[in-house]
């Protein structure tokens, strides 16, 4: 914050101090309240003839109304609100915000489902969705739909069992001038742990009890207000909601070539039976099928590449690159320089020649990928140059997070004992990754890696337990020197990166810790907070500090790409903490819930979006990896994360589901599941393609594309924390294939000029400007 910011916000307390000092208090009762749950059992359950309302984190929260009627024509200098502990469990930092909608009461106990009354999902339940049409109440709480919000830390705890939290005079001010219709009320920590020395105990989403209004006299909520005659000092906040694209018109449905009855069982890409042996592709383009025996095919002007097929416990997905005795997947590359027309060849299987034709469409495929599916992984055992080669000639980008969950990193510069970083091996081993020459020879030869994670995390360089203080609140818990040793190194990294000139990638600062980890030893993780998915409010409120020293550290460099990334499975209770701040939001399947949230905020800052979860299960269609690349485009993502993808050592021999590279002694071999997510990137680049030439909106192409049948995925989760797959109809296939063929056809049509790139999928530089002042009130 500059000087004079804090300058003026220092008077402004002062002035409101003062006028609070001359205002009388005012106590006013809390005249209707409920609790509500986002449990998955509870969503619906109401609570406003409960004697107790319970704050449990992000999990449950309390709502309140005061009656403003003599508070009209005031003005609002300070606020208190008083609440009474019915438990073990004390109120720490609380959040009071307005609600931007009305709701109701109830008469409902122990979350009972009362048809008109609100709850976490319903403004009514069962006759009005809160915001309209919304997935919940998070859409007009917590600065959503123009609320209003601020956090405080209460007082202890007194002898009477009374904690009293400081309100944002604004959130009052609201409710009375009829800007909104109540108060949010929520805990802010969620989760606590125990340390004893080196021992830990994690005690997650506690049950802390206050009184309602419906419990005894002597205990029931309260505000205290001080007042003061005159026009109020606040102004509305703007909404933020977004309104609907208009559907755009996709090109027309276009003939299929007749099918044919073939010999020999043939599949296509997805595994589905090939309706014949014609096929078509864009130049740039790679293409595959698969054939139940041994076969080969003869197709000139381009690249064949055969694979042999082994088996894992009845599922075919490794591949072997060479000839096949067995059944066999063959592969075609249409070169940049191919000429467009129909190109006819052989399919050669045992002693049969079957005719095969290749149209090649007259539009090509850029090198620079417009969306990415980043290919996650912990790390690789061994030949990591070959890996890296493997995901870039599928049009992936393989991205290997380089440390532990101690911070123990696994590359990145030789600190010497005089304090000098020596960058030697490091720059050795990734360089060639980040100018391009690593991938020489490959299909995009010369295009370097997309994004890539760096080393820096909160336990290196900096050894964090000298400086770390302890308490759930970042602003408190590390001494000055670990910010200020955070800060160099976050400056060093970075300016290495300038002083190389690699300006092509992608360099994510991402901290992926998480403080649960450390059960049942403090010195197990190294995170204090839940970093990667963060669940409470402390978690996104640490989250933004590492990322505001960050960025002073990193400070202004033109031509890199730097992104402070953050995998966030929990968007609806992210608030405005990490605006500003993040520049790469990587969102579970709940994109899909909350997806016009995480949209909007991407215009306002210029974020990038990916949406992560997991490739499909070895028997399983695998139509859906591509369908997930499409339609996580068409949700306004740049690109996807599989969130591990390297098989186990015995994924030979034993099925793993999350193996999309085999790993060999020799090197790694890819999988079919590999090469739908580059048949996935490639119909996004014709999307990409199409929205560019076509005149239409991204948001109006995005709009007809979620329309067409099956492409609409759930996400299929075992638990809060589980990635989760995404589930598609059985119609998915059919519209993926005719959709590819229809904007193939009008592509080729248009014959556009190649170009390296179609859009840029990488963050636009931060701006420290666009970071809000969020304080606590005192």
């Amino acid at each position: 914050m500059k000087q004079s910011s804090i300058t003026r916000l220092t008077l402004a307390f002062a002035f409101i101090a003062t006028i609070a000092l001359a205002a009388e208090p005012f106590r006013i009762d809390i005249s209707r309240d409920t609790w509500v749950s986002s449990y998955p059992t509870e969503v619906e359950g109401s609570n406003g003839a409960s004697p107790k309302m319970k704050f449990k984190g992000v999990q449950e929260l309390a709502l309140m109304d005061i009656d403003v009627t003599p508070l009209k024509g005031k003005r609002v200098v300070k606020a208190q609100l008083h609440l009474h502990g019915e438990g073990a469990e004390v109120l720490q930092r609380m959040t009071v915000s307005t609600i931007a909608e009305e709701w109701t009461e109830g008469t409902g106990t122990s979350y009972q489902k009362i048809p008109g009354a609100s709850s976490f999902t319903w403004a009514r339940t069962g006759q009005q969705r809160w915001g309209g049409d919304q997935p919940d109440i998070t859409a007009v709480i917590n600065g959503s739909g123009g609320s209003l919000w601020a956090f405080a830390d209460p007082t202890p705890r007194d002898a009477s069992g009374w904690q009293i939290i400081p309100v944002d005079p604004a959130v009052v001010q609201a409710r009375i001038e009829g800007r909104s219709f109540g108060f949010a009320v929520m805990d802010d920590v969620g989760s606590e742990y125990l340390r004893e020395g080196n021992k830990f105990t994690y005690r997650p989403f506690l049950n802390r009890y206050v009184s309602s209004k419906d419990d005894k006299k002597s205990t029931r909520p309260h505000f205290t207000l001080w007042l003061e005659d005159g026009p109020p000092a606040t102004s509305p906040p703007r909404s933020t909601r977004p309104t609907a694209a208009k559907p755009a018109t996709l090109p027309p449905a276009i003939p299929l070539p007749a099918t044919t009855k073939l010999p020999v069982d043939c599949r296509d890409e997805f595994g589905e039976p090939l309706p014949s042996l014609d096929f078509f592709a864009a130049k740039g383009e790679t293409i595959h099928f698969t054939v139940a025996t041994s076969a080969s095919l003869s197709l000139p002007q381009v690249k064949v590449q055969t694979y042999a097929m082994p088996q894992v416990a009845q599922h075919s997905d490794p591949l072997v690159p060479g000839p096949s005795t067995g059944p066999t997947c063959i592969e075609i590359h249409v070169p940049k320089d191919a000429r467009a027309g129909r190109i006819t060849g052989q399919l050669t299987v045992g002693a049969q020649s079957l005719p095969c034709t290749l149209t090649v469409w007259d539009f090509t495929l850029p090198d620079r990928l417009s969306f990415i599916p980043q290919m996650n992984a912990y790390s690789l055992p061994g030949h990591e140059r070959a890996f890296y080669r493997l995901a870039h000639e599928h049009r992936t980008t393989l991205n290997v997070l380089p440390y532990h969950w101690t911070g123990k990193i696994d590359a990145g510069p030789v600190i010497k004992p005089d304090g000098q970083w020596d960058w030697t091996a490091w720059d050795a081993a990734y360089g060639p990754l980040f100018d391009g020459s690593a991938f020489t020879g490959l299909p995009r030869s010369g295009v370097p890696i997309e994004a890539f994670y760096l080393m820096l995390n909160e336990n290196w360089p900096v050894n964090q337990e000298p400086h770390f203080k302890g308490g759930y609140w970042i602003e408190t818990a590390y001494d000055e020197a670990y910010w200020q040793q955070f800060r160099d190194a976050a400056s060093r990294i970075v300016q290495h990166l300038h002083d190389k000139g690699w300006t092509e990638p992608m360099f994510e600062f991402y901290l992926n810790n998480k403080v649960s980890f450390k059960t049942p030893r403090w010195d197990r993780c190294s995170a204090p907070w839940i970093f990667d998915e963060p669940s409470n409010t402390q978690d996104f409120w640490a989250l933004r500090r590492f990322g505001l020293e960050f960025w002073k550290g990193a400070g202004a460099h033109p031509g890199l790409h730097l992104a402070h990334r953050a995998d966030i499975s929990r968007p609806q209770w992210q608030r405005d903490f990490l605006d500003g701040v993040v520049n790469a939001e990587i969102v579970s399947g709940s994109l899909r819930t909350y997806g016009a949230s995480v949209r909007e905020r991407a215009r306002r800052f210029g974020n990038l979006v990916y949406m992560y979860g997991t490739s499909n299960a070895l028997g399983t269609p695998s139509v859906s990896n591509a369908a997930w690349c499409v339609e996580a485009w068409a949700l306004g993502a740049d690109g996807v994360v599989p969130w591990q993808t390297i098989g186990k050592a015995d994924a030979l021999q034993k099925p793993d589901d999350l193996a999309l590279f085999y790993r060999t002694p020799t090197g790694p071999l890819p999988s079919l599941r590999l090469k739908t997510f580059r048949a996935g990137q490639q119909l996004v680049e014709y999307l990409t393609l199409y929205t560019a030439l076509s005149g239409e909106s991204r948001e109006s192409v995005a709009a007809a594309l979620l329309a067409e049948p099956g492409m609409r995925a759930v996400t299929v989760k075992k638990n809060e924390d589980d990635a989760g797959k995404a589930a598609f109809p059985p119609e998915t296939h059919h519209s993926l294939t005719t959709l590819r063929h229809r904007l193939g056809h009008w592509l080729s049509s248009k014959s556009p000029a190649p170009r390296k790139r179609w859009h840029d999928p990488r963050p636009k530089p931060h701006t420290p400007d666009a970071v809000k002042v969020i304080e606590v009130v005192k």
